[in-house]
């Protein structure tokens, strides 16, 4: 697990990237239908796990960074979400006006495998549901794991550099796939 400076410092480049400038979705002004907890997603035929986790005092008018937390081989998601530090510590400094919204995501077989792009499809289902019923600054949709997680994140990396304006990657490599395009996306 990282140390508590390393997380301290990928969430202040996280907030140090905030455009002055939002992105607002079509979740923004609606009375929310998506509470905290687990939910499931249908992708691809299979049915897909993930936790929710929106920051205590939620405003529907207010855009909020949406940040994903990937778990490490032979986890799961709730093993980000819970433990001895949930969200790699960045949900305890993710507070007042820097509050966020969490999720962590379940990979299949406890890994990130990512055949034909399916982990990829996972993220990119929960994104439109998020954004569709919460308010979320789509300029500001983040990513960060560790081992396997991180080499997921590298992916959404390469494959989705339009959607993710960073992804924080801790102690891991190049596993999961880098489809996609040329364009850069900050990679701590």
């Amino acid at each position: 697990m990282a140390s508590h400076s390393t997380l301290r410092w990928a969430l202040s480049l996280l907030l140090l990237l905030t455009p002055l400038i939002s992105a607002a979705t079509a979740g923004c002004g609606k009375t929310p239908t998506l509470t905290s907890g687990s939910k499931t997603i249908t992708v691809n035929n299979k049915s897909r796990r993930w936790i929710l986790r929106l920051p205590s005092g939620y405003d529907k008018s207010k855009p909020y960074r949406l940040i994903f937390g990937v778990h490490w081989r032979d986890a799961d998601y709730q093993a980000v979400d819970g433990g001895s530090a949930p969200y790699y510590g960045l949900q305890k400094l993710a507070t007042g006006k820097d509050a966020a919204i969490f999720i962590s995501p379940d990979g299949l077989n406890k890994g990130w495998a990512n055949s034909g792009g399916e982990d990829v499809a996972l993220f990119d289902a929960i994104i439109k549901a998020v954004s569709d019923d919460l308010c979320i600054d789509e300029k500001l949709i983040f990513s960060l794991g560790f081992s396997y997680g991180a080499a997921m994140s590298y992916s959404l990396a390469c494959s989705r550099p339009k959607v993710f304006r960073a992804v924080a990657i801790l102690s891991g490599a190049q596993l999961s796939g880098c489809s996609g395009g040329t364009e850069p996306v900050v990679s701590i």
